[in-house]
């Protein structure tokens, strides 16, 4: 059995993965890419451990995710959320074994068996999203949520983090679950709000893949300019130039559509009234007027849901 005074954290370090979904497949890639030695995966599917193991040449699929973790030193667990735990209490784990989660959301503290253990546990999250498993190239100039109270764990991870070119960042346990639901608002419901906005377009006639690939410059310069003026200059459309009557025609126009497609585009323009104030140009006259629009709005979809 490896003893902790020999279990070093390295570039030559042993990796393991069980899990070989999207993240843990693009992960596993990047740190081949980086020179990492990834020598083992495991997987509910076989399939799955195999695909991984083809992108990451080397790597062997194995059988467990005992085997993962008899066979490396630093162990990335990318399992679903609820796996977590449950996946880390199964393993005999090795004292000065690293053991890692992915989770944005889940505390370390899902790994406390491993810890118990005598193993090194932490997290690290990247901040991207990977929609394929070849999704690797992503990774470079994201940010990483970086965690653990071992501090030669920490370090080992926060230069993992650098070598594959990315900003590692820690963030306290208690702030994981709202660090987590704004990655969330800010890709997946970005996603989200697309398909809304396109199946808007149905009105016209338009599917929803034609309207998505017309809206998708629209979004992208959008997002650019987020990151380019940052906020509020980057915000543009009627709310935030005090156009009254354009709002008032949007929502009339939009009792025609879905429910959802009028709820959502007065929710968010609601919700966001304090980021439009802070542009100049929008005067408190129109501001307060255009509130009021969308307040009533929210009312009558309230209304009508209780009906």
């Amino acid at each position: 059995m490896t003893s902790e005074n020999i279990i070093t954290l390295d570039s030559n370090t042993p990796i393991g993965f069980i899990g070989a979904g999207r993240l843990g497949t693009s992960v596993g890639a990047a740190l081949h890419r980086a020179d990492f030695r990834v020598v083992a995966v495991s997987s509910r599917s076989s399939s799955s451990a195999e695909s991984f193991a083809e992108r990451v040449p080397g790597c062997a699929p194995v059988a467990t995710s005992q085997d993962v973790a008899d066979i490396a030193d630093a162990v990335f667990i990318t399992t679903p959320d609820g796996a977590i735990e449950p996946v880390a209490r199964e393993i005999s784990w090795r004292a000065g074994q690293a053991v890692v989660h992915c989770s944005g959301a889940r505390p370390v503290s899902d790994l406390a068996s491993a810890h118990e253990s005598g193993a090194r546990i932490g997290g690290v999250h990247p901040l991207q999203t990977f929609p394929t498993p070849d999704s690797a190239d992503l990774i470079p100039g994201a940010s990483a949520a970086v965690g653990s109270d071992d501090p030669v764990l920490l370090d080992w991870l926060q230069k993992v983090v650098y070598v594959l070119e990315a900003k590692p960042f820690t963030i306290k346990e208690q702030h994981r679950a709202i660090y987590h639901a704004s990655a969330v608002m800010a890709c997946g419901l970005v996603s989200s709000l697309m398909g809304l906005a396109a199946e808007a377009w149905a009105v016209m006639g338009v599917s929803r893949a034609d309207a998505l690939r017309a809206l998708r410059p629209l979004t992208a310069a959008t997002v650019e300019a987020v990151g380019r003026e940052g906020l509020p200059e980057a915000i543009t459309g009627p709310a935030v130039r005090g156009d009254v009557e354009t709002i008032r025609m949007h929502l009339e126009a939009m009792k025609s559509l879905p429910p959802k497609l009028s709820h959502a585009y007065t929710a968010l323009n609601y919700d966001a009234m304090s980021l439009f104030e802070e542009r100049d140009g929008l005067s408190a006259e129109a501001g307060a007027e255009i509130k009021e629009l969308l307040r009533q709005s929210l009312e009558n979809h309230a209304n009508e849901r209780r009906s």
